[in-house]
């Protein structure tokens, strides 16, 4: 779950096979440097750039923070209310409606950062359930970060010119102080524990200060990488007899292999099918989740109506590389399975409503294998001689902007440039980067009458975002081509258009990731931080429905006219 180098990542070339395409051996190429430099300083991630040009090589991260990024601790379930679905997270039980807060996982750690959902490190968190901070690892980090400078441990402290600045030498007077004297017992961790949830306090919801642990984990999701059974599910009351809506399969899941689809219901579960419990309701159902250990089999009963019959599903929490790519189409489906979810395996998930002429692009999230999983979907897309898109960005909170570069390169329709510009940071120095696309691959799969539709809602964020704003900027579509669908009576995007940077601490396994710069669409210079897109600006709405499938029907409908 390290990533050391390329090979890592998941979708490289030479890690799954011959590339297939021009656009597939840049991808598979394109994040070597940012790893390398993985573990570099800050000074020596920028430095010698040139501060102008990007092409998505370093360790930017387009991550909105939401239901996605967790590591699966907790049973593998996530339970999502009407904000977004959430795309097959593991580990993750929020409340209903409630916008990150209040999560809880079933062995008591919680997941660094949500994917779908931001919240605050800080937010609605037991003390029970923070990650543990060793005291070397904290005053390394909070003095590093703190004076910027280049130093030495001594003694396990960090020096600076020989010397610890006076505010951390205040710090750890203040710990001895209240360990030696305070009423009740303080140790290391609880005290470092609320330093740091004071700094993330400090900072904006998208930075925070990362243990080694939720580093490790952080960055193993980034792979796709989860623990958990992958199915999402909706907390809303469905009918009277409170059965829980699957609104979300996480593609090459156990979930996914057992057979169990978004729109299912869940109306009992068991350790077996001669023991199935007839009870759908969200607190009996997520008890039982909560309670499997990993690799046990245990029984789902689903129906495809709340009060059909149900079918006994045998299914267990285990380590996968999730897809994020799902390609469907009026006569063919397909899916990326095997061990890294980078064999493209036919499926029986049509789109029938779906003309000859179009096909339907379903984009969970910009990590993982997403570069090279799109690139064979695109492919497929070409071979079956469609012309019209429908790309899903729904409940997409964002990954790896070289990912994003990747993906862009397909539309870039009024670009001249091999390599168009498709995003540009805007940092406090005055110092702006361009950052451009891995290709200019537009007219090799679409034609002058091809027409482009996009799907979104208030979870497309961030790397989302970005390439909407691509899309616009280059006439792969107009605003009139998207369709906000509707959450809690809004539609809109979700709007972040800053970038965090990550930094690792060099030998404690810490890390720290801070929002660094403002981002702007690439020729109008358009920044949608906290505003996002809108009907306003001529998208059309779609009704809302927490059966995500008939919102999928309805801009089908209207864009087949049928």
């Amino acid at each position: 779950m390290n990533r050391d180098n390329e090979e890592n990542r998941g979708y490289g070339a030479e890690n799954n096979g011959n590339a297939e395409t021009e656009n597939q051996r840049k991808a598979g190429g394109a994040g070597e440097e940012k790893f390398r430099n993985a573990g570099a300083s800050a000074e020596e991630q920028t430095a010698g750039k040139g501060g102008e040009e990007k092409s998505g090589n370093e360790e930017y991260v387009f991550d909105f923070g939401g239901a996605r990024r967790t590591n699966g601790y907790g049973g593998g379930y996530n339970v999502s209310g009407p904000g977004g679905y959430g795309g097959g997270n593991a580990g993750n039980v929020g409340n209903a409606g409630n916008a990150g807060g209040g999560t809880v996982s079933g062995d008591g750690k919680v997941p660094p950062e949500l994917y779908e959902r931001r919240r605050a490190l800080s937010a609605a968190q037991p003390a029970s359930a923070k990650k543990k901070k060793s005291p070397g690892k904290i005053i390394a980090c909070v003095a590093g970060g703190l004076l910027i400078a280049a130093g030495g441990f001594f003694a396990g402290y960090f020096t600076y010119s020989g010397t610890l600045d006076e505010q951390i030498r205040t710090l750890l007077w203040v710990k001895g102080l209240i360990q030696e004297n305070y009423y009740e017992e303080i140790g290391d961790d609880e005290f470092y524990d609320a330093v740091f949830d004071g700094v993330n306090g400090l900072l904006d919801p998208y930075s925070q200060y990362f243990s080694s642990e939720e580093y490790e984990a952080w960055m193993a999701d980034s792979e796709g990488i989860t623990l958990g059974a992958g199915i999402t599910f909706s907390s809303e009351e469905i009918n009277q007899n409170d059965r829980m809506l699957v609104e979300w399969v996480s593609g090459n899941s156990p979930a996914e292999r057992a057979g169990i689809r978004t729109g299912m219901y869940v109306v009992g579960y068991g350790p077996n099918a001669n023991e199935v419990a007839e009870r759908g309701d969200y607190e009996s159902v997520m008890t039982f989740l909560l309670e499997q250990p990993e690799g046990q089999p245990f029984v789902l009963a689903v129906s495809d109506t709340p009060d059909g019959e149900y079918e006994a599903v045998t299914l267990t929490r285990e380590v996968f590389v999730a897809n994020n790519v799902f390609y469907r189409s009026a006569d063919s489906a397909y899916i990326f399975t095997g061990e890294n979810a980078t064999t493209l395996t036919g499926s029986d998930n049509v789109l029938s409503g779906l003309d000859e002429d179009t096909a339907y692009i379903r984009l969970v999230l910009f990590t993982g294998g997403a570069s090279e999983q799109f690139a064979k979907a695109m492919d497929v897309f070409r071979q079956e001689g469609k012309k019209n898109l429908i790309l899903d960005l729904r409940a997409d909170g964002g990954g790896y902007l070289d990912i994003m570069c990747d993906i862009a390169s397909y539309f870039c329709k009024d670009a001249r440039s091999g390599s168009p510009a498709v995003a540009t940071a805007e940092y406090r120095s005055g110092r702006k980067d361009t950052f451009y696309a891995s290709g200019n691959l537009y007219d090799e799969y679409f034609s002058a009458d091809s027409r482009i539709y996009v799907m979104a809602d208030n979870g497309t964020a961030s790397a989302s975002e970005c390439l909407i704003g691509a899309m616009v900027d280059y006439g792969a579509v107009d605003y009139s081509d998207i369709f906000l669908c509707t959450r809690s009576g809004e539609a809109k995007t979700y709007g972040k258009g800053v970038m965090q940077m990550t930094y690792p601490h060099l030998t404690g396994g810490d890390a720290v990731k801070l929002t660094t710069a403002r981002i702007c669409w690439p020729l109008s210079g358009n920044c949608i931080h906290g505003r996002g897109v809108l009907p306003e600006d001529g998208a059309q709405v779609v009704t809302e429905n927490y059966n995500r499938e008939t919102e999928l029907l309805e801009v089908v409908n209207a864009v087949c006219g049928r």
